[in-house]
């Protein structure tokens, strides 16, 4: 099988249908030092970024991040009165890598 190339395009609606793809496997979600970082200062913890990932909303994105290249979004979410923000980044084709959360 052969692998799946990074789109020269990507639609909000094609980037929350990947990113919902890629994070129904814990695995496959990185959080990089300084989202772990921030993630310590908020109180904000690795299951409550999965599940922003998982059900929350794109406010943000899609685009390409300049430094990296690689399909970047923000994702929002609301739950028991707190809202939450990822920013994630797809290292296409199976990582999301996880930049800050507040």
């Amino acid at each position: 099988m052969a692998a799946e190339s990074d789109p020269t395009d990507l639609s909000r609606e094609a980037a929350l249908q990947k990113v919902r793809e890629l994070a129904s496997e814990s695995r496959n979600i990185v959080l990089i030092p300084h989202a772990r970082s921030r993630g310590a200062q908020r109180m904000i913890n690795r299951l409550m970024v999965e599940r922003c990932l998982q059900k929350g909303t794109i406010t943000e994105g899609s685009y390409r991040a300049l430094r990296t290249g690689y399909w970047r979004m923000t994702f929002s979410r609301r739950a028991a009165g707190e809202e939450m923000t990822c920013v994630v980044e797809i290292d296409w084709p199976d990582r999301l890598l996880v930049v800050t959360v507040y």
